[in-house]
């Protein structure tokens, strides 16, 4: 089973419209006929091309008040954004996840971005040199 991308559900629209056999579809797209039968479907009920949603948790918006909460703590203590979190929850007794911290933060200017850590890592097998 493969996943599908929107462009691949366009063609495989086009092949349904040329009268292609959704087994031989399917086969080329590497996916089962009942998904093909679904896209079919909902192409027919709406007349337009299906669209895939975007993966994931939608973002939860940062309100005011913890945007205020977490300027307060910088301007009183100039830490990291992981000690922040440990300080904000001491003193105000609200837990607001490091993440969330740096990202107000960067919005503000207070921290800068560091690009060695925002590319992947190759992945490497330790290996000891000798035994």
């Amino acid at each position: 089973m493969r996943k599908l991308t929107n462009k691949k559900i366009r063609w495989i629209i086009r092949q349904l419209n040329k009268k292609t056999p959704i087994k031989e579809i399917a086969a080329v797209m590497r996916v089962t006929e009942r998904r093909i039968y679904q896209l079919q479907k909902e192409f027919r009920e709406t007349d337009r091309i299906p669209e895939l949603k975007q993966p994931g948790r939608k973002a939860k918006p940062i309100t005011k008040e913890t945007e205020e909460i977490i300027l307060k703590a910088y301007r009183k203590s100039k830490l990291s954004p992981v000690t922040l979190e440990k300080i904000i929850e001491k003193e105000y007794d609200i837990h607001i996840p490091h993440n969330t911290i740096y990202k107000v933060m960067l919005k503000h200017g207070l921290v800068k971005e560091n690009m060695n850590k925002k590319r992947q890592r190759k992945w490497v097998r330790y290996e000891r040199e000798h035994s």
